[in-house]
């Protein structure tokens, strides 16, 4: 059905009554669209499908009646104001007489806006449970690390739902990160090794560094504690053993690699001879009490899935590293061509030797980021002072006392490398030594 304003309508068939329609019929359906001071606070009603109830004593009015001969103008517009007392009568009516008459009265479907967030003031609107898992399905693991740990209903939350770790680790590498190990690791424990920091031993706090071939973060100190050579457990565990039986017993122990220095290197076991396989004591101790029985094959499964993760592990995060340090290093190459192309558009424009003796320029293109406006504001009034102070006292520049230019700290030994000049060049003098031997650093 269509209205006289072309709004698209439908009612349900009831049965014939006698009398004038209810009131209901002339509320409900109203889909003439609001005009003048009332369009402002009024809503365009959607084409639905409403029931028509009967209520006793409530007085028939219809909608809208066509003007008469003799009616006016004032008249005609009176009628608007009457509609929105229709609508607050039927309300009433049906909240008091609804469930007395037997009517069945269909609940309306208001939109509900959605809340206005505020500085300062608290939604009153409460997000369910699904928003929020799929809000932090899209979060970084290392920021869910954190709200686990700092906010008490996150804690809940994530340790009620594990497949959100999974979820949120997929979305933010990719898939690329290795699966864990299914019978050692949880995906919380995962997340924790990957994004946690602090030793696990003695606490200290500044500990990043995760062994996946023991799957523990540890220091150096607390590391080498717990770490037993290949030697030193061979001569413990395999004193009555076959050479069958030590070859099976050692591919049940996780394995690490030391070099001659006693630094790490990665997993396990050790095929040079300059390299070392060390074990956990705690392991060889384990292994050693129940070395008469013991579901080996079990042991021996368990031991290669963690072997393959943690060289997995490894390698992509060697990816990584380099990765990113071809990042850093095309960063800081931007920067150099950034400023070296604003600083040729000053008056006077400074050229890039100049640039390369002001201490400035050599921090600021030592720092792994991309250049902007803010970072060349930062930069310029740094620049043309160093730049003046070059040109007015005549310095020596930089690049020629040897210093350099890449961000590092550390000048180069080798006079012709680094362009450094004698001595007797410089107007010093060592007493008793060759200007060509001797450099001024």
């Amino acid at each position: 059905m269509v209205n006289s304003k072309q709004a698209l309508f439908k009612v349900n068939k009831q049965p014939p009554s006698s009398g004038q329609p209810p009131q209901a019929y002339s509320t409900v359906i109203n889909c003439q669209k609001p005009r003048g001071k009332r369009a402002l606070g009024a809503r365009e009603v959607k084409t639905h499908q409403v029931r028509l109830a009967r209520i006793p004593g409530i007085e028939p009015d219809r909608k809208r009646k066509m003007a008469e001969d003799g009616e006016s103008g004032s008249q005609r517009a009176g009628t608007s104001g009457l509609q929105q007392t229709a609508a607050n009568s039927f309300s009433n009516a049906v909240a008091r007489h609804g469930s007395r008459a037997g009517f069945y009265v269909v609940p309306s479907r208001r939109h509900v806006a959605p809340p206005k967030f505020r500085r300062g003031k608290v939604v009153g609107q409460e997000i369910d449970l699904d928003t929020w898992f799929t809000i932090l399905s899209f979060s970084n693991p290392a920021q869910l690390l954190e709200m686990r740990t700092k906010i008490a209903s996150c804690y809940r939350f994530l340790r009620d739902n594990p497949r959100l770790w999974k979820h949120s680790r997929d979305y933010y590498y990719h898939g690329n990160l290795p699966e864990p190990p299914s019978l050692e690791l949880t995906e919380f424990q995962y997340a924790h090794l990957r994004h946690g920091h602090g030793c696990m031993s003695c606490g200290t706090p500044s500990t990043r560094k995760t062994y996946w071939a023991f799957l523990r973060r540890w220091c150096k100190h607390c590391l080498n504690s717990k770490l037993m050579k290949e030697s030193d457990a061979l001569m413990l565990l395999f004193k009555d053993a076959s050479n069958e039986e030590i070859m099976n017993l050692r591919k049940i122990l996780p394995s690490g690699i030391i070099d001659s220095w006693g630094n790490f290197v990665g997993v396990g076991p050790a095929e040079t001879h300059s390299l070392k396989t060390v074990y956990l004591i705690s392991d060889v101790k384990t292994l050693f009490g129940n070395f008469e029985g013991g579901n080996t094959p079990y042991q021996m499964e368990v031991v290669n899935a963690r072997l393959t993760f943690a060289k997995a592990m490894q390698e992509w995060e060697d990816k990584s590293r380099q990765t990113k340090s071809f990042d850093y290093h095309q960063k800081k190459k931007a920067r150099k061509v950034y400023f070296t192309e604003k600083a040729s558009q000053l008056v006077p424009p400074i050229t890039l030797h100049e640039m390369e003796s002001c201490q400035a320029f050599r921090r600021a293109i030592a720092i792994p980021k991309e250049p902007n406006m803010t970072s060349w504001h930062q930069l310029k009034p740094k620049l043309e002072k160093e730049a003046a102070n070059l040109r007015a006292g005549g310095h020596v520049l930089a690049s020629q006392l040897g210093f350099p230019i890449s961000g590092s700290s550390t000048p180069s030994s080798n006079p012709q490398a680094r362009g450094g000049l004698p001595n007797s060049q410089l107007g010093y003098s060592v007493p008793g030594s060759s200007a060509s031997h001797m450099n001024f650093y």
